[in-house]
């Protein structure tokens, strides 16, 4: 249905090209002007009103020029030369709606708009007067391109450099769904982690419950069993490391939110793919600061009541006319508001960046290093009617850890030597210690030819460690009878007795290392006509993993708030664990991936473009496997010790365990075809049929998974800029052929399922101002997730609810401005239907609503103070179930494990900006 409607609207929108002037021959075609003798910055507005040019421009440039009086029959061209007189200023015509305006009138704004101006706001006059925004909005260059802050309502205004090779390209007047979120938005909603963050995205649903990092993000109804898989995260403009997503590493491990970052792009569908490869759900692009005209800075302290203490700092400053350098970071440490009885997060991140212009261009060195550990949150036994559960014991269900001192004492068992892992320390948590360095060039040969090249290098590893739940807590009576022993338990770090009638739970610490390396590099000729934008680009990515797993490692336990490991005789060895490692692993992966793009945005006319674009991608993956079997012969399980009495230390052992050898190749071409059409300057439509495919990583050439994903993604949409209402409406559709997922389950065990699936559904997102001091930013997902054809043992749930996916998201936020504007007030309302734990559908997390608040002081001109609460009413709202152990389940239980929102905290900061 819905490729019929845009086939439909494609039609009507070339029938009514067809209509319009030929762009070419604007320029000659002569109107009437009006424009009174004014300061210029007034005068190229009214003359962006009066002609339907946009006029890209850098408010410096304006500062003390005025214009003279223009009036009578003019072209466009003759207007602009009037008006520019005696200015020193020139301009060009960079497509059929858009003039920029420059000293020396370059092709592109990159090309030599920068130290002298860059760090003034780039103002965009257009036809219509866009309504002041709520909050002041400052941002500059990065990313694929020269970045504009705009005063705009919603930043409609704002120039995007995500999905797109047009510089001049503003949000408004892009052909896809992309959200944006500047420096101001960021410090307002106060992320926890970057998919937090994320989560404000229509369409986006987001799990962000584990902590600092291992958030899942899933795009527009996907299937997956976690992470970023379909979800390209970047660091302006290129990926720290290729792969997305693995078991055990996700790129929000390296990708964090401090106050060196200046704006996020967050681009859903569309052209995702033809620009990031295997983006086939969307990409969201982290975008740093860079030099300013004058040494500039802030320094950010903030402190929470769950033991958080942090601290963020960020300058820049020009160094002599032609260099600037950019500098920051973040430590922080936190008890973290489910507290382990240790420091839950520890650590932080430093870049660097380094930028130089020239005549014709402009050439950047930037370099960052990560060194920071954090807790990874995981399910926890709750009870009671899931839409209204409690702690098991009492247990605060916000607070409740699964985590304690008690168990990291425990260490691991002599199988972790065997991949090297025995020395991991649970409070280590997630640990990446990670370093990366590259460069960007911009060069403009003429006014025509242009190149962009991006170049990065990482090399670092992440230490993961974790106790991930098992099967959901029974009594010691129960569980001792199946074992077939007494239930003469006592507490490992006390000798007390144990109640056989309390609770007990068998969770596991499981410990993996990953080793990684890469080189990327993205090599882009641009070619820019009349009417013309055509971008040839090459991508080539080098890249290696080296993985060390251990599984299981089975630990007895109490059920209470940072359990206790308990002693049970004929289950458990002297440190409590009931198991040794039930998967080892030893991996060492190299993978060569190349692909060319091509894409061009053809302006038709001065109101529709057409974007087409197409993406070839191949992959060499080698590497070598050794995985520890349950068996060392069929029928004889792995005794470490040789008696028969400890069953704890059965099982797994890489003893005896082959070496494999993989050696896969794969290739995919996509391809992408867009439209944009404003009906004025205030309204329009767009959209976007795009065929693409993700091609296998390591973890599934391991598994033998050798398909690639193949998505088709269909959208339409349209847009409004009003006095006080911005409006972005997309119906969408996304189709997944034979998507593979992989759930590891509790012993270790792989389980690979396939499906077919199609999601169609509606994203609004906008900003309603109904008055100077108030702004309502709001955004709604309605979607049906469906899956459509499952197959093997599975093949019953085709029709099912794709799980962990709800068929409604709400977010809304309105901002109360006050004080002359120094200081606003503001809360979001998030809510979120009801999902399925799991693709049976018998596991339902009901919906939830959460309410989250701040306010905002700015003290005179350097000091901002800042207060907000998370989760004020304390809602118990489950965000997912226990993969390990939903797979097949036949519903939820009296005790059942999952994964709530964390309880209600506060965090308070003060942040000192200069000059």
């Amino acid at each position: 249905m819905l490729r019929a409607i845009i086939a439909s609207l494609l039609a009507v929108a070339s029938a009514g090209a067809l209509a319009q002037t030929n762009p070419t021959s604007t320029d000659q075609t002569r109107q009437e002007f009006n424009i009174a003798a004014q300061p210029l910055s007034q005068a190229l507005r009214e003359y962006a009103q009066q002609s339907g040019d946009q006029v890209v421009f850098y408010s410096e440039i304006g500062k003390g020029r005025e214009a003279p009086a223009l009036s009578g029959s003019y072209t466009r061209q003759e207007a602009l030369q009037r008006l520019l007189e005696n200015t020193g200023l020139k301009y060009r015509r960079v497509n059929a709606k858009t003039i920029a305006i420059s000293t020396d009138a370059p092709a592109r704004p990159e090309a030599s708009m920068q130290r002298t101006s860059m760090a003034a706001p780039m103002r965009l006059a257009q036809a219509t007067e866009p309504a002041p925004a709520p909050l002041p909005q400052t941002q500059e260059q990065g990313g694929g391109g020269e970045q504009a802050p705009a005063d705009s309502l919603f930043g409609v205004e704002e120039v995007i450099v995500t999905g797109t090779a047009v510089a001049e390209r503003t949000k408004f007047d892009s052909s896809v769904a992309i959200s944006t979120f500047n420096a101001e938005d960021i410090a307002q909603q106060a992320p926890s982690s970057s998919a937090d963050l994320i989560s404000a995205v229509p369409g986006f649903w987001v799990e962000s419950t584990a902590g600092t990092t291992q958030g899942n993000v899933f795009a527009r109804g996907i299937i997956q069993d976690g992470g970023y898989r379909y979800v390209g995260l970047m660091e302006d403009g290129i990926p720290i490391y290729p792969v997305f997503e693995l078991s055990f590493y996700n790129p929000d491990q390296f990708v964090r939110v401090d106050d060196t970052i200046e704006r996020v792009e967050a681009l859903r569908g569309g052209t995702a793919p033809i620009f990031t490869a295997g983006a086939v759900g969307g990409t969201v692009n982290f975008v740093t600061q860079t030099a300013k005209d004058s040494a500039r800075g802030s320094v950010k302290l903030g402190v929470s009541d769950y033991g958080m203490y942090r601290g963020d700092v960020a300058w820049s400053a020009p160094l002599g006319d032609d260099w600037g350098i950019a500098l920051g970071g973040y430590y922080r440490t936190s008890d973290g508001v489910r507290d382990p009885g240790y420091t839950a997060d520890e650590g932080g991140q430093f870049r660097v960046k380094l930028d130089r212009s020239f005549d014709n261009g402009s050439i950047e060195f930037f370099g960052k290093y990560i060194d920071d550990r954090s807790l990874f949150v995981v399910p926890i036994p709750l009870t009671g009617d899931p839409s209204d559960p409690r702690g098991v014991n009492g247990a605060d269900a916000g607070t409740y850890s699964l985590h304690s001192e008690d168990l990291a004492r425990a260490g691991l068992p002599v199988t972790a030597a065997e991949v090297g892992l025995r020395g991991s320390n649970l409070e280590d948590g997630i640990h990446p210690q990670l370093a990366t360095i590259g460069g960007k060039l911009n060069w403009q040969f003429n006014d025509t030819v242009s190149v962009t090249n991006l170049l990065r290098y990482t090399d670092g590893e992440v230490r993961f460690d974790g106790i991930f739940p098992g099967d959901p807590p029974e009594t010691g009576a129960v569980f001792a009878a199946d074992l077939g022993v007494a239930a003469n338990y006592t507490v490992l770090s006390t000798g007390a007795p144990y109640a056989a009638n309390q609770l007990v739970q068998n969770h596991g610490h499981w410990v993996v290392n990953k080793e990684f390396d890469a080189i990327q590099d993205d090599l882009r000729l641009n070619l820019n006509f009349d009417t013309h934008a055509v971008t040839f680009g090459l991508y080539v990515a080098d890249y290696s993993m080296q993985d060390a797993w251990s599984l299981g490692n089975s630990i007895l336990m109490d059920v209470s708030d940072q359990p206790r490991r308990l002693a049970l005789p004929g289950v458990t060895d002297a440190n409590g664990f009931t198991k040794y490692s039930t998967f080892n692993l030893l991996t060492d992966y190299d993978a060569m991936a190349y692909s060319l793009y091509a894409a061009d945005e053809w302006q038709v006319t001065d109101a529709l473009r057409f974007d087409f674009g197409v993406r070839y991608d191949t992959q060499d993956i080698e590497g070598t496997v050794r995985a520890g079997s349950q068996e060392v012969a069929p029928g004889v399980p792995t005794d470490l010790d040789g008696n028969p009495a400890t069953t704890y230390d059965r099982g797994v052992s890489l003893i005896g365990a082959n070496r494999s050898t993989v050696d896969e190749d794969f290739d995919n071409t996509g391809f992408s075809i867009g439209i944009n059409y404003e009906f004025t300057p205030r309204h329009g439509m767009f959209g976007h049929y795009t065929d693409s495919a993700k091609l296998p990583h390591f973890d599934d050439v391991r598994n033998g998974v050798l398909q690639k994903d193949q998505v088709t993604n269909i959208e339409l949409g349209y847009k409004a800029s009003l006095e006080t209402l911005v409006v972005f409406a997309t119906l969408f559709q996304t189709e997944f052929d034979n998507v593979p997922f992989q759930d590891i389950l509790a012993n270790g065990q792989t389980i690979v399922r396939r499906a077919e699936t199609r999601t169609r559904g509606v994203e609004l997102e906008g900003e309603f101002q109904p008055s100077d001091a108030l702004g309502i930013r709001f955004s709604i997902t309605q979607q049906d997730p469906t899956y459509e054809g499952f197959t093997g043992s599975a093949a019953g749930n085709t029709g099912n609810v794709i799980r962990r996916i709800p068929k409604t998201m709400a977010r809304i936020t309105p901002t109360y401005t006050f004080m002359d504007g120094a200081a606003r007030a503001y809360f979001t309302y998030t809510y979120a239907g009801k999902r399925f734990a799991n693709d049976e559908n018998s596991i339902e997390l009901p919906k939830y609503t959460k309410l989250d608040a701040g306010v905002m002081f700015d003290v005179g001109a350097n000091w901002t103070f800042q207060v907000t609460g998370d989760n004020l009413t304390d809602e118990i709202g489950l965000t997912e179930g226990n993969p390990r152990t939903d797979v097949g389940s036949g519903g939820i239980g009296n005790i059942y494990m999952v994964r709530p929102l964390f309880g209600r905290s506060f965090m308070g900061s003060v942040t000192y900006r200069w000059p």
